[in-house]
């Protein structure tokens, strides 16, 4: 039998039209195609073009497994989920949901690491962008992604209200627990977490909010316990290298109170030096900027250096001397920055100036 409609019925339905109606005109988009070198290009901006929110800073980091799975799918033109961005009151563009996608497109197109645990594509385990064929590396930096763009109106809140109901879903839920889980078990990346807060560390750093909230600080810290306590096993992409570092030494197995202590000490004993010596701490000259492979140079090289003598001095004019030298501006070019070569030449080169005072 069919309910009879009341006024009642009528105001309350009205009412909830009213509602919709407002909240409706509260995300306003537009959609855009951006192939993927235009949008790694933005993503890797020393300007922060593109910058991470607050809240995109306790997502999870993805396994290499994933990581390659999702290069995988681009060359498979597999579809995957639209990337939402947000434009902003100066002109850049805020990541709502997507920044693991477009990090990992950076990563990848820059060779820094080999794709692993491939299914489909199997003769490409081990292999990184570099080893495409040519047809393959052009077709993947021409792909065009579907690009949700917020109009610059969109409030805080509802930006946010957006990211959390696309990342509760339950594929989002499955795929994070594929994931390596380091972050929980590791007793490397918990020292890690702790660095990141160190004031040594922050001051001689001084990332912009956009860089921390897409985990520069923890990317920076990584590099300096990988290529200060192994870099002689270094013979691969970087970023298989940290992380293959990362979960054997702080595993279960082989993490312990004493190396614990044993690292940290190390670590604020550079910072320390550091900010003691350097005006700018890791900063270029000209920008407010903490360049990874001028961190790498100074960080671990200083630290390798005190690990062989613990009371080494320096001055103004030694500092000036090492960061205005064409040998230093050789060391920490971006150019082929994680060539095995140029790696050991600049942490080597910056090792012996504090130890011989040449260059």
């Amino acid at each position: 039998m069919k309910r009879q409609t009341t006024l009642f019925d009528e105001e309350e339905k009205k009412r909830i039209q009213k509602q919709i109606d407002e909240l409706q005109q509260e995300l306003e988009y537009d959609t855009r195609d951006y192939p993927i070198s235009y949008l790694v290009d933005l993503y890797k901006d020393e300007e922060d073009t593109m910058f991470a929110p607050d809240y995109q800073r306790n997502e999870l980091l993805w396994s290499q497994y994933l990581k390659s799975r999702f290069i995988e799918s681009l060359i498979l033109d597999y579809p995957i989920p639209l990337i939402f961005l947000a434009d902003t009151m100066d002109g850049k563009l805020e990541i709502v949901d997507g920044l693991q996608r477009i990090s990992t497109l950076n990563d990848f197109l820059q060779d820094n690491f080999e794709l692993s645990e491939l299914k489909k594509i199997d003769s490409l385990n081990g292999r990184s962008f570099e080893d495409l064929p040519n047809a393959e590396k052009r077709r993947l930096k021409s792909k065009s992604l579907r690009i949700i763009v917020l109009k610059k109106s969109t409030s805080d809140d509802t930006k946010k209200e957006l990211f959390d109901r696309l990342n509760t879903s339950s594929l989002k839920a499955s795929t994070s627990e594929v994931r390596s889980g380091r972050e929980i078990d590791n007793g490397l990346m918990q020292l890690i977490f702790r660095l990141v807060k160190n004031p040594y560390f922050v001051k001689t750093t001084q990332l912009s909010k956009g860089k921390i909230n897409r985990k520069e600080d923890i990317e920076l810290i990584s590099r300096f316990f990988a290529y200060s306590y192994a870099l002689d096993r270094y013979d691969k992409k970087v970023m298989n290298f940290i992380d293959d570092f990362v979960s054997f030494e702080g595993s279960k197995e082989n993490w312990s109170e004493e190396k614990e202590r044993s690292y940290e000490k190390d670590f604020i004993n550079t910072m320390q030096f550091v900010d003691s010596n350097f005006d700018r701490g890791f900063m270029k000259e000209d920008k407010n900027l903490t360049p990874r492979v001028r961190f790498e140079a100074l960080a671990v090289g200083i630290n390798l250096a005190m690990k062989e003598n613990p009371n080494i001095t320096t001055d103004p004019e030694e500092i000036k001397k090492l960061l205005s030298s064409d040998a230093f501006e050789e060391w920490t070019t971006t150019d082929a920055a994680n060539n095995k070569s140029k790696v050991f030449a600049r942490i080597h080169g910056v090792r012996d100036f504090f130890l011989t005072g040449e260059l």
